[in-house]
């Protein structure tokens, strides 16, 4: 793959990944939640800010706050992939790694969510609700983090592709000590004059003038 098919490819995984999240955070059915009392099913999501009664609030007050936190990750990064594509930030290492980091740490603190998520209901099918059924939606969530460790293997693959190619123009430069300067052979026949002398002026053109220049003082006279 070359650099710029690299960056294209990077940019909209890292979109994909906003549009997921976004899609999860207006979908609220991510769990279907079953109360020991009622059989009626309950939908619950970790975005959800007031939980319903028959869970509390205060046991995914830090899953709601990691998953702000990824949000905020996944659009940062977003815009650092677009400056990067439109060639507004630095193209050099560090850049490719800071950038590889920042997309590794998003991706493990989504899987670290989601897996908290799934022990506080674990936690919670004890104590406040018979059972629950995972849906669709948090499968979106897992293919997310998966975007986000994509675009980390893509940065460094990026990295090490400027890596090679520096090598490569680094291998290609000659160094001075290699170069010789050949002197070519004198040449023995001398070259031809571009001057060109005034040739001489013949006896009919002097007299010619010297006859103008009588009638002219004539004249004048």
């Amino acid at each position: 793959m070359s650099k710029r098919n690299i960056k294209t490819t990077n940019l909209l995984f890292s979109s994909w990944a906003v549009v997921s999240l976004m899609v999860g955070i207006f979908m609220k059915e991510w769990v279907e939640l079953v109360p020991k009392i009622k059989k009626d099913k309950v939908s619950h999501s970790p975005w959800m800010t007031c939980c319903s009664t028959i869970w509390p609030e205060d046991s995914l007050r830090v899953i709601r706050i990691m998953m702000m936190l990824v949000l905020c990750l996944s659009f940062f990064l977003n815009l650092i992939l677009g400056m990067q594509y439109t060639y507004l930030i630095p193209q050099n290492r560090y850049i490719h790694l800071s950038i590889a980091f920042i997309c590794f740490f998003t991706g493990c603190l989504l899987l670290g969510t989601l897996a908290l998520y799934h022990h506080k209901l674990k936690q919670g099918q004890s104590l406040y609700f018979s059972s629950f059924k995972i849906t669709w939606v948090p499968f979106t969530a897992y293919i997310t983090a998966v975007f986000f460790t994509t675009c980390g293997f893509l940065c460094l693959l990026q990295c090490k592709h400027r890596c090679t190619c520096q090598k490569i123009h680094s291998s290609a430069e000659l160094p001075r000590d290699s170069i010789q300067v050949t002197s070519l052979p004198e040449s023995t026949a001398m070259p031809r004059s571009i001057i060109h002398k005034p040739s001489m002026p013949s006896k009919e053109n002097c007299m010619d003038k010297e006859h103008l220049q009588k009638r002219r003082v004539t004249w004048a006279l």
